[in-house]
């Protein structure tokens, strides 16, 4: 099956949620046994979309995509895979086919995620400084969307520490996204995981981002928010976390600062209040 999901990943007319759809109505045999004409029936495709779908089904040659992955590292975890997580696995929505590269067995870990805005303040450091070392000494591995801003200094700082982290992104491989920190996205290959769900060429769209974020909060027993505008990516993660029955933790800020308003509202709505680490681990125990 992880054959069947590779060659729809490489399918640029299906989406994310499409794929799901046609997992959630049948069965593995007759996706297999299904021919391009009926599963652009059952999505009830376009004719554009239709022809853009046949062209790419087409196009699939199994043996040189495997190379190129091999040629490149990249390794391909499936939902039916016994590492898949557990987690993840729980979702309504789960991603069906994962490409990674670094240690897999980071997905065994118990895991937080950290999100936060991309216009990180010194506020939002030296909180990210102070919370995540002690939660690295806590064997959590810390996942988070690579961006710009809180994502890449939670990444770093837990790196920093010696502990573990795991990066989600919303392009393929082969087309990181952000630019800026291509960098540490290499460093994080190397020391830890990064996923995408999608094909090692796909360019990072706006739609991949909120994919994306349901895939961070799923892997995770929770979430904390550092630092986030009252219409931004974090909030989608944090929706994500409360419909997948996940914590949800937020540090306060000031009431004069943009960046925090969207964080003072979750301790509004009920997400827990943070000032340190213990505050997370007290939840997490229970």
């Amino acid at each position: 099956m992880k054959n069947w999901l590779l060659h729809m990943r490489y399918c640029s007319a299906i989406s994310v949620k499409q794929l799901g759809r046609l997992w959630r109505e049948f069965t593995a045999d007759q996706l297999r046994r299904m021919s391009p004409e009926e599963i652009a029936t059952n999505l009830e495709m376009s004719e554009e979309q239709r022809d853009r779908f046949k062209n790419d089904f087409s196009r699939f040659h199994l043996a040189n995509t495997l190379l190129e992955l091999e040629r490149y590292q990249i390794d391909l975890i499936s939902i039916e895979d016994t590492c898949y997580p557990s987690l993840l696995r729980e979702l309504y929505d789960p991603p069906l086919l994962l490409f990674t590269k670094g240690d897999v067995g980071l997905l065994a870990w118990e895991k937080l995620a950290v999100v936060g805005t991309r216009k990180m303040t010194e506020y939002g450091k030296r909180i990210i400084n102070q919370l995540v070392a002690p939660l690295c000494k806590e064997s959590l591995a810390i996942v988070s969307g690579l961006a710009m801003g809180i994502d890449a200094e939670a990444h770093r700082e837990a790196m920093c520490v010696g502990g573990k982290t795991i990066a989600v992104i919303g392009s393929g491989f082969l087309q990181f996204y952000p630019i800026e920190n291509k960098q540490l996205f290499e460093k994080i290959m190397k020391e830890g995981l990064v996923l995408s769900e999608y094909a090692p060429h796909v360019t990072a769209r706006k739609w991949h981002f909120p994919e994306r974020n349901r895939i961070i909060s799923g892997l995770s027993l929770g979430t904390l928010i550092v630092q986030a505008e009252k219409r931004s990516g974090s909030l989608i993660t944090a929706d994500a976390a409360l419909n997948q029955n996940r914590e949800v933790f937020t540090v306060p800020g000031s009431v004069f600062q943009r960046s925090s308003a969207g964080t003072n509202k979750l301790i509004q709505e009920g997400a827990k209040l943070v000032t340190e680490a213990s505050d997370i681990m007290e939840e997490l125990r229970q």
